[in-house]
């Protein structure tokens, strides 16, 4: 079994002696943990490769200058940069990230999220993986100062330290696999909760977003009306009734669902709130959990509009049927967001 004996106090800046020495040997003893062995580490590299390496290609002539492939943060009168840019400021501040030494981003994507940690809330050194080598090659071709980029799964990192805080948006719909189960589903969140809980410095937060079904899970998410959605809860009054429309709806959104998953996104599925809550108990306090489908509605709406108008250079990029299935998932999205069939989650979780 490996040890990670790499990190030394002099990355800490200034600090006392005795601070330096209590934190070296929490840290030491942190790392001498056994890992547990799996076989399974979620999206495949060649799942991963198809949508952020292939279709990538398409989407940054939609996502603006900052290539933040998420829902943004609205108020009045933003522009899609500016929702962006709140976003990541959100995080930043929610994880407690501001000012700190050594923050990681995972799933970094395109490294947004990085430099603005760098640049503009003065962390002394941010870390990024993501498993798209095209993504990690364009962070690092920027050059960006206190910044790495690492091309990895969440699942074989090994840090050179502790984290003060983490940040993972838009990535855990990549931990789970395509799995209809909701035990294996919570087992897996919780092996990701269960890392990031042994990478944090006592007290450190991870600041998490997420695409996420509706309360109720994603099969009800899928065949109840909207009108039911929005009337029965997390829990249901579990007298629901299915006519023939809402059956056929039903059908309708589950292969719409499914399209996306086989075209689009493959390899994913979206987890719950519930899920989440409950993947990090005992590792975690939750302190912070809001829904915004309004967010993922201005969102999609402007890359849909900026898709669609960038159709004939995305057909000689990746092909009109792959443009094709971009748009269909994004109308899919739209609709679902809409209909509260699914919806944005932000999440904040302290360590215990």
């Amino acid at each position: 079994m490996g040890e990670v004996l790499t990190w030394h106090p002099v990355h800490l800046g200034r600090r006392s002696s005795r601070a330096l020495v209590a934190e070296t040997d929490w840290w030491v003893t942190i790392v001498h943990r056994a890992k547990k062995a799996s076989s399974y580490k979620g999206t495949s590299s060649k799942a991963i490769l198809h949508q952020y390496d292939f279709l990538g290609d398409f989407y940054r002539l939609t996502l603006g200058p900052e290539l933040v492939y998420s829902y943004g943060m609205w108020e009045e009168g933003d522009t899609l940069e500016s929702a962006q840019l709140r976003k990541l400021d959100h995080h930043a501040e929610a994880a407690r990230a501001v000012g700190a030494r050594r923050v990681l981003d995972v799933g970094c994507g395109w490294g947004s999220l990085l430099h603005r940690l760098v640049e503009t809330h003065h962390v002394k050194h941010a870390v990024g993986i993501t498993m798209s080598p095209g993504q990690a090659a364009w962070a690092r071709d920027q050059h960006w100062p206190g910044c790495e980029v690492r091309t990895e799964n969440w699942f074989d990192h090994e840090p050179d330290g502790p984290y003060d805080a983490i940040i993972a948006i838009e990535a855990i719909e990549h931990f789970a696999g395509n799995t209809m189960w909701r035990a294996k589903r919570i087992a897996r969140y919780r092996e990701f909760f269960e890392r990031c809980h042994s990478w944090l410095l006592p007290t450190g937060r991870l600041s998490l977003q997420a695409n996420a079904w509706n309360d109720r899970g994603w099969l009800t998410s899928l065949v109840l009306s909207p009108e039911q959605l929005a009337s029965t809860g997390e829990r249901g009054s579990g007298s629901e009734h299915l006519g023939l429309r809402a059956i056929q709806g039903g059908v309708k959104n589950v292969r719409e669902g499914l399209h996306a998953s086989r075209k689009v996104f493959p390899e994913c599925f979206l987890p719950t709130r519930a899920e989440l809550t409950e993947a990090a108990g005992g590792l975690f306090r939750v302190v912070e959990t809001r829904s915004d489908p309004a967010d993922g509605v201005r969102t999609v709406r402007i890359w849909l509009e900026r898709a669609e108008a960038n159709r004939a250079r995305g057909a000689e990029l990746i092909g009109e049927g792959a443009v094709s299935d971009i748009l269909r998932e994004q109308r899919t999205a739209l609709r679902f967001l809409r209909e509260g069939r699914f919806t944005v989650v932000r999440m904040v979780f302290e360590k215990r």
